[in-house]
Formats: structure tokens, C-alpha cells, sequence
């Protein structure tokens, strides 16, 4: 468990199945969170960045799952992925970007998601975040 997942999980309300640690392990890697950051950076919604492999890897968890079974089935979970997002974006200094009567924006085609239609879109907000990704050039 990485010490963002634990922090994540000491203060949310989330059951923290190991689906659901596997999958903030997941979005609290560096690679993700850099393609969230970079898609932020973008003015595009950060998950953008990390759908399709979220999607492939986790959509059909046993205790997490993301996937369509009926009408809004499993909408609570991917509802906690952006609750997972928006925490792991705020220690990196972002936060929602509110467009009129929500902070929530239609993935593009690009994302090729099968299971999220809409997300955050987060602007750069901190000055000092609590983390920062270090990106070296090779």
C-alpha cells in the first residue's frame, strides 16, 4: 500500500476491499498520476489520462468493479474512483475547476473509456502542494 493509498484510506469512508487498495495503488503511481497531471495541465479531465488501462485492469473487480451490469449498476464505484481522484489531485495542489453547475466535463473520444462518461477537470490551485512529480529527462 503506498502512503498515499493509507492516507486515502484513514480518512475515507470507502471500504477499502484490496480491489479498492489495488486500484488507489494504481491511480497513486507515479505514471498515473502524471498523465492525470498532464491532462489537468490540458484543461481536459485528469482521468483521461488513466482510463483505459483503470478500465482493463480493474473493470471487473469481484469487490470493486466499474463495469455496466444494468442501469446504473456499479455507479457507486466509479463515483469512488473520482472521489480517489480528487483526493490524489489535491495533494498535488489541483483542484476542481467548477464550469457553471458542475466540476464535471464529457471524456473525449480519445479516453476510450467503456465505463465513465463524464469527469473532474482540475486547474493547478496550490502554490505548495503537499507532493510533487519529479520528471527527469533521458
Amino acid at each position: 500500500m503506498t502512503t498515499l493509498t493509507n492516507k486515502f484510506f484513514s480518512t475515507s469512508k470507502i471500504y477499502n476491499s484490496q480491489d479498492a487498495i489495488d486500484i488507489m495503488d494504481f491511480l497513486t503511481s507515479a505514471d498515473s498520476v502524471d498523465r492525470m497531471i498532464i491532462m489537468a495541465d490540458l484543461g481536459l479531465p485528469s482521468l483521461s489520462g488513466v482510463v483505459r488501462e483503470l478500465e482493463a485492469q480493474f473493470g471487473n473487480s469481484k469487490n470493486f468493479p466499474l463495469n455496466h451490469k444494468g442501469e446504473g449498476q456499479n455507479a457507486t464505484n466509479r463515483q469512488n474512483i473520482g472521489r480517489m481522484i480528487k483526493f490524489i489531485m489535491r495533494e498535488f495542489g489541483y483542484s476542481p475547476v467548477e464550469s457553471g453547475l458542475s466540476e464535471r466535463a464529457r471524456l473525449r473520444d480519445f479516453a476510450n473509456s467503456k465505463y465513465f462518461s463524464t469527469a473532474a477537470i482540475y486547474a493547478k490551485t496550490h502554490i505548495k502542494p503537499n507532493y510533487v512529480i519529479e520528471r527527469t529527462i533521458k
